[in-house]
């Protein structure tokens, strides 16, 4: 038997080929205990679905017990005004659904939202014949609208069962917001806010620009603009220049708009913690609106808490917090317009004869912004400071900034030294003005006019009010 010929170079042994495989590569085994999710509602088991049809549900919106109706009358009403002949499948999932109280959820999924409301009771609301056309309306845009949400919770649950660490999975779940739509504007949200459940498990939201009202879906959205008759915020408006207004709006008054100002502002805020209903009334809200044809459009707004006790105007200046929350919409960003916020927050401190500083922590972009406003004004400050000898204090005073503010801004520029135990500002006319002139000076439109502002601090409990005669010639010499 001849022996087996040896490889030769020319003749590579099969472990050293190059094998190009065209076989498909299977996909990955989703876990089956992350997908599908099931409904919110706690206690629901998932059965039934509004439509009449469908003999499971996954969203808030089509729940039969979040709209307090058994999934049996759902499937009569569909029968009745489409005719159709409802299958025997569909009919025992009827019969054998519990209610929430009774079921059980066995499943765990700690990622998804889980809640405890329901629908408001509509029965003492309308008459029986109006109460059934709602719920046949109900019927109908869920059937129609439903599907994008769905597959949004069930691209969720494919994204929680890939990913490998908890963390993964809360941030492909939790943010379930993806775009709201305001006006014009189509805006990606940063972070998740504490809107209804209703609300929060949906891919895009509609919120009306005027009343800032959420709603679930387009058809809501375009019936309620054709009937809110809100053009503005609510409130007094106490400045207006061109075509840019300021409104005043006390919190205790307006409480729904400004939980609704709130919700919108934890979307792009971290650190945004006041929305409850509780809370909003200790606030005062200045919205900044940009008017057109159509009405004044929200820019942004800043907050700040009411002052617990009566100012004494007579006294020397004292340091409060002047902005508690401050809020530009994307859209406007990096127009100025945060700029024009804090001044505003400023020149109301200075009418109350009283030093500001923010609430702390301040977010990212606010520590920017606001390090950008104390040094130009320090550095206009300085520039036009004529007299040998400079005291912090007397400059915290006239310009309504708080000492902390003022050194930690001088340490920032390298403008305070420290000599033999005191502490000395370089007033270097040169410096100062080079550093003064290689910044960008703010736009006069996005300054505040001081004849343009109508408004009067607080005294003796009462709320801010707008000013005019005497009251505005005093308010033009305080600023």
């Amino acid at each position: 038997m001849k022996k087996p010929l040896a490889p030769t170079s020319s003749r590579r042994l099969k472990s050293q080929r190059s094998i190009v495989s065209w076989t498909m590569k299977r996909p990955k085994k989703v876990d089956i205990s992350n997908y599908p999710p099931v409904c919110p509602l706690v206690g629901c088991s998932g059965l039934g679905h509004i439509n009449g049809k469908d003999v499971i549900h996954i969203t808030l919106s089509g729940c039969p017990f979040y709209h307090n109706m058994s999934f049996a009358k759902w499937i009569e009403m569909c029968s009745r005004e489409e005719g159709l002949v409802i299958a025997e499948s569909v009919k025992q999932v009827a019969a054998s659904s519990e209610s929430p109280s009774k079921a059980k959820n066995k499943l765990d999924r700690s990622y998804q939202f889980k809640t405890t409301q329901r629908e408001p009771l509509l029965d003492d609301l309308a008459t029986p014949i109006e109460l059934y056309q709602f719920r046949r309306a109900q019927q109908l845009v869920v059937s129609t609208c439903e599907m994008e949400v769905r597959e949004h919770l069930l691209l969720c649950a494919r994204i929680a069962s890939y990913s490998s660490t908890s963390e993964d999975t809360r941030s492909a779940t939790e943010q379930r917001i993806r775009s709201v739509i305001l006006g014009n504007w189509d805006i990606e949200p940063w972070y998740q806010s504490n809107y209804p459940a209703d609300l929060c498990c949906l891919p895009c939201i509609y919120i009306c620009e005027f009343c800032l009202t959420g709603m679930s879906y387009y058809v809501t959205y375009h019936r309620h603009k054709t009937k809110c008759g809100r053009t503005c915020p609510p409130g007094n408006e106490v400045y207006r220049k061109d075509n840019l207004s300021f409104f005043e709006i006390d919190g205790e008054h307006y409480q729904e708009y400004c939980q609704n100002l709130c919700l919108l502002a934890k979307l792009f805020l971290k650190q945004k913690t006041v929305w409850e209903e509780d809370q909003v009334p200790e606030f005062l809200f200045y919205v900044l609106t940009e008017t057109d044809e159509e009405g004044s459009h929200i820019i942004g707004y800043f907050s700040k808490q009411k002052p617990d006790v009566e100012i004494d105007y007579s006294a020397s200046k004292s340091v409060h917090y002047n902005l508690s929350c401050i809020l530009i919409l994307p859209p406007y960003q990096c127009r100025g317009f945060g700029r024009m916020l804090i001044e505003m927050s400023y020149t109301l401190s200075r009418l109350e004869q009283r030093i500001g500083t923010p609430e702390r922590p301040l977010s990212d972009l606010g520590v920017i912004i606001y390090r950008r406003y104390w040094r130009y004004e320090i550095l206009t400050y300085l520039s036009n400071y004529t007299d040998r000898s400079i005291n912090i204090r007397t400059m915290s005073q006239e310009l309504c900034i708080a000492i902390r503010d003022i050194v930690s801004t001088l340490l920032d520029m390298k403008m305070l030294i420290c000599h033999r135990t005191k502490y000395y500002i370089i007033n270097n006319k040169n410096d100062v003005d080079t550093l003064l002139s290689n910044m960008k000076p703010p736009s006069m439109d996005r300054r505040i006019d001081p004849s343009c502002l109508h408004w009067t601090p607080v005294q003796h409990g009462k709320s801010p009010s707008t000013t005019s005669g005497t009251s505005q010639k005093n308010l033009t010499s305080l600023v």
